[in-house]
């Protein structure tokens, strides 16, 4: 069977994905450092919100990618997905927890055994391990999904899911639940909530040439909607005030966004320096994301208040983004490295630039 092609543009989505949610986390340090929201960090932390969900995106598309290459065979699905993420999240679960240990003498156990086991399934040892649960979920729930395999059914999956969105957000009352129940169904690791951006991941993934033409083609209609979609997120925050990643309006924003960085992918793609710099990043994404908050953390720790200057937010971002690759990097050449951070390989056989700009050749060769 022929071997997939992992696509560059996806290198692209995972890292302005990640850069997103690392803006959203630097945004909110500035916000307990500073007393508040000011203009600009509010800002910042809410048009990068489109982070999270486009890691669901990209963890749909990838999956079903697969299937749609190679088929589905559930034990090696089952093997690679306990290596890539349950063995990580468990990793970084433990770390986190006796990291808040050693530096507050807060104890996981301190609200008893049940609520410790439901925080860790769900990812709240940490505030950002919330969505490895939502992709473990999902994972749960995809040897069901992967059996969708017509364009058609694909349409009325999407449909199905954004209608479970909407009402997951819009009508369900977790509070009407008590106990046990009542804590699982009230977490915001609840995949009914994410499913959506999932599944348009896999609506992709069966729709991905048409999809890449259509995105060239309505390049500046596209690029007009993201400059809409970033002023009525202002409008959006100002009206509300703060507002979450799975938010229903994403599920109309997230496909333009992503539609749009389609149609850029080949430009980026022509320039090395930003080749490089996408791919790399792109490659390096789940690491960053789950080393990441750690580093900020201890720098917020150890540096008086008086960094956090406005005018520095810029070089906090860089700086935190460096070490991070920095930590990934390092925590590579660990023992079982590669068990605590997942990297997937990247070729290094140089691309050319006929090979990213030519609509025959979408597809640029990574391992």
């Amino acid at each position: 069977m022929k071997k997939p092609l992992q696509i560059f543009d996806i290198h692209i989505l995972r890292a302005i994905g990640c850069m997103m949610v690392v803006l959203v986390h630097v945004s909110a340090v500035y916000f307990y450092e500073r007393g508040g929201w000011e203009d600009v960090t509010l800002f910042v932390n809410q048009i990068s919100r489109f982070g999270t969900p486009l890691f669901a995106f990209i963890s749909g598309f990838l999956l079903f990618l697969q299937v749609k290459n190679k088929g589905f065979k559930f034990k090696k699905f089952a093997s690679s997905r306990f290596k890539k993420i349950v063995i990580p999240f468990a990793v970084w679960t433990a770390f986190y927890y006796l990291y808040i240990f050693a530096a507050d003498g807060i104890s996981p156990f301190e609200d008893g055994t049940t609520q410790f086991l439901i925080s860790s399934i769900f990812g709240e040892s940490y505030y950002h391990l919330y969505f490895m649960s939502i992709v473990l979920q999902f994972y749960l729930i995809f040897p069901l999904l992967q059996l969708i395999r017509k364009k058609s059914f694909w349409i009325a999956a999407l449909v199905l899911s954004a209608g479970v969105h909407v009402y997951t957000l819009q009508y369900f009352v977790p509070g009407q639940f008590e106990g046990t129940a009542g804590m699982i169904l009230s977490q915001r690791a609840f995949l009914p909530a994410w499913l959506f951006f999932f599944i348009f991941g896999g609506f992709l993934a069966y729709n991905w040439e048409q999809a890449k033409a259509f995105a060239i083609k309505f390049r500046m209609p596209l690029f007009i909607g993201v400059l809409l979609i970033i002023y009525f997120a202002a409008v959006e925050y100002e009206a509300v005030g703060s507002i979450p990643s799975n938010r229903m309006t994403n599920m109309i924003n997230l496909p333009i966004i992503i539609l749009f960085i389609l149609s850029i992918g080949n430009v980026i793609g022509r320039i090395p320096s930003l080749n490089q710099f996408f791919s790399k990043i792109g490659a390096l994404s789940m690491g960053i994301y789950l080393v990441h908050p750690f580093i900020l953390n201890v720098i917020q720790r150890i540096l008086p208040a008086e960094v956090w200057k406005l005018s520095l937010f810029p070089v906090w971002f860089v700086i935190i983004m460096g070490l991070s690759i920095v930590a990934v990097t390092l925590i590579q050449y660990l023992p079982f490295g590669k068990l605590i951070v997942t990297v997937p390989k990247q070729s290094s056989t140089p691309r050319k630039d006929k090979d990213i700009n030519t609509h025959s050749k979408r597809r640029a060769l990574y391992e």
